[in-house]
């Protein structure tokens, strides 16, 4: 059994918390989107954003866009040959002038050899520089994710943040595709094709210039309201990781409840959404394409019309309205693709405001101007009026004016009922939350005014909610101290009563445990974690639960291990078994956040207080050790 507060503050994110703070976070970012003025695809914001993010990730690799830019030009101006080989052909057919043939054969020859090399360099160049782009997004935005406020991360679930390092980035990575390709590659190929078009009959160019303007205003119309959807998108997919993470890792809980049919039900209706979401991207990209088709077919009409009369008139050749023709349509699906574009750069414009949502946000808890590396010599740490709520619960502390003075190398146990604040307590120390009120000392230092690393790095924490990787034993013992020897990994382990059972596995410390450690029972997993602070050899060591999940026998192997571990050692530590309880040198009782008795086992037992009355009831396990039949008489006596 564990706390408490802490838990659903850290667990804010995870039930309460995530259950308003999503909707919320969706009702808000739906309500901006239709508050959103109606005007040009690409206002103010738009373009600030844009040219934010051009300076972040596009600029940087003006060298490798310039080389790509190159490999496009040579591209254009081979293609733009096109209709002029086309118009040379047809002139020699129409002459039959067979000492032609052979220089249009080769010239049809090589631009095609010329256009297939250009257009496979230039495809790998562009997505390699996009993918690149792509893979330092994702680890700046991890790297500034991870190293956010604890606070932070419970606001949102794994499944969420999940989504926007991937989901969001995707969408991202296929507008900068979209842009290079179209935006870039694409224009010059227009470029070179109606140069090509005035080259051959400058009257029948200005015609077909003057179709395509007409769509701008429908296309950036649609484009405005594929953004809108790109938002409610990119929402629902967070919702649907999210959920997807939720029902994957509690399989046990659906299996054994028989919730297949109730989780399946949930999923599909997640999935629906996000399918009638991007339905509705697909109806309105799919109106773009009929209409540049339709202008398309209206230019070529009109084209066919005016080169007959020409034709006839003996004012141009075949060769020219075969040509001409042959650059148009040519230049059809690039002209398309740019149709196409805007929406592409909504989509991943909304997804980049999403992503620098989450980059943008400043930790709360950071190190102060002048903070100092801790300097640990007693480890005493004090508590002096400790206030401290949580935001989603400001009608009511946590933690109310909490005063105590544990002294160096000693271990206080922190007892009460489940919501009593005890969680609350463990994780200010490392400063995970902040206080509210009062202050935190060790060794006489406000733990605000040193260093967050050099605090961390004084303290070890076991929790009964056990984190684990999928990766092996070794690895995860050695996460105490990244630099330890293999004989300190073995020592740590047989210190946590953990070195027996993990040569018993397939390939002993290198065994790999699976997700969360799902391969080893709930004990295994706990006396690792116990090893791992046991490698780490803090100073300070915080023990939330951290023999709970043992059986009476790794239980009395971790107490030795424990008792031997925490002398001259500052230990915190929350417990409901009596054979820890009795054994601190200094038990605290909590109940509503605020502290109400201390002393030691025997006295509290004695006084009758709060501490007797969770002794009587069933607030305390005991473990079958002797000294737990001294307290079965003592609650007896009480």
């Amino acid at each position: 059994m564990s706390d408490d507060a802490t838990r659903n503050a850290g667990a804010s994110g995870k039930d309460g918390d995530s259950a308003s703070t999503q909707p919320a976070a969706a009702g808000a970012e739906a309500a901006a989107i239709k508050k959103k003025p109606k005007g040009s695809a690409f206002d103010e914001a738009s373009r600030e954003l844009l040219w934010r993010f051009m300076q972040d990730w596009v600029f940087p690799r003006w060298r490798e866009l310039i080389w790509a830019l190159v490999l496009m030009t040579c591209l254009a101006a081979v293609t733009g040959g096109y209709p002029m080989i086309i118009k040379l052909s047809f002139d020699t057919l129409m002459q039959s002038a067979g000492s032609n043939l052979l220089v249009v054969l080769g010239g049809i020859l090589s631009i095609t050899m010329l256009r297939s090399v250009f257009l496979y360099l230039q495809t790998v160049t562009t997505q390699r520089i996009v993918t690149r782009m792509a893979t330092d997004m994702q680890k700046k935005a991890f790297t500034h994710l991870i190293s956010a406020d604890f606070a932070r991360l419970s606001r949102e679930t794994p499944g969420r943040l999940l989504s926007r390092l991937t989901n969001d980035i995707n969408f991202i990575q296929t507008a900068l595709q979209a842009s290079l390709n179209t935006a870039v590659r694409d224009v010059l190929m227009v470029i070179a094709l109606v140069a090509s078009m005035i080259y051959l009959d400058p009257l029948m160019s200005l015609f077909v210039l003057g179709v395509y303007p007409v769509a701008a205003l429908p296309i950036a119309l649609i484009s405005e309201r594929l953004r809108k959807v790109a938002k409610q998108t990119q929402s629902e997919l967070a919702d649907m990781t999210s959920m997807l993470s939720e029902n994957l890792g509690g399989t046990r809980l659906i299996k054994t409840f028989r919730l297949e049919d109730y989780t399946s039900q949930r999923m599909h209706g997640s999935f629906e959404d996000v399918f009638r979401l991007k339905m509705k991207a697909v109806r309105n990209r799919a109106k773009l394409d009929p209409i540049l088709e339709a202008l398309g077919g209206l230019a070529v009409a009109g084209v066919i019309a005016f080169a007959y009369w020409r034709i006839a008139n003996g004012i141009s050749t075949v060769g020219d309205f075969m040509g001409f023709v042959t650059a148009l349509l040519m230049a059809a699906q690039p002209i398309r693709a740019l149709g196409n574009l805007t929406g592409r750069v909504q989509e991943g414009l909304a997804a980049a405001e999403s992503l620098y949502g989450l980059i943008d946000e400043e930790p709360a808890i950071v190190d102060r101007p002048g903070a100092r590396p801790i300097a640990i010599t007693h480890g005493t740490i004090r508590f002096e009026n400790v206030s401290f709520g949580y935001e989603q619960s400001a009608d009511r502390d946590a933690v109310i004016d909490f005063t105590l003075d544990v002294p160096g190398g000693s271990t206080v146990a922190l007892v009460g009922r489940s919501g009593a604040g005890k969680s609350t307590i463990i994780n200010l120390v490392p400063r995970l939350f902040d206080v509210t009120g009062g202050r935190i000392l060790i060794d006489g230092q406000d733990i605000r005014d040193v260093t967050l690393a050099s605090l961390r790095g004084s303290i070890a924490l076991v929790s009964q909610d056990v984190t684990m990787f999928d990766d092996s034993i070794r690895a995860n013992i050695e996460l105490g101290r990244l630099d330890a020897s293999e004989d300190e990994i073995i020592a740590a382990a047989t210190a946590a009563a953990a070195h027996e059972f993990i040569l018993e596995q397939p390939q002993g410390y290198d065994t790999r445990i699976g997700a969360s450690g799902l391969r080893l029972s709930g004990g295994q997993r706990q006396r690792l974690a116990l090893a791992r602070a046991i490698l780490k050899d803090s100073p300070v060591l915080l023990l939330d639960e951290a023999t709970s999940a043992l059986d009476t026998q790794s239980e009395q192997l971790v107490q030795e291990a424990l008792t031997n571990f925490t002398v001259n050692r500052t230990t915190l530590v929350i417990a409901h078994r009596l054979s820890t309880i009795q054994n601190a040198d200094l038990i605290c009782v909590m109940e509503d956040g605020r502290l109400v008795e201390t002393g030691r086992h025997a006295d509290l037992i004695a006084r009758n207080g709060a501490y007797a009355g969770l002794a009587r009831g069933t607030e305390f396990s005991r473990s079958g050790s002797a000294d737990d039949e001294e307290v079965s008489e003592s609650r007896q006596d009480a």
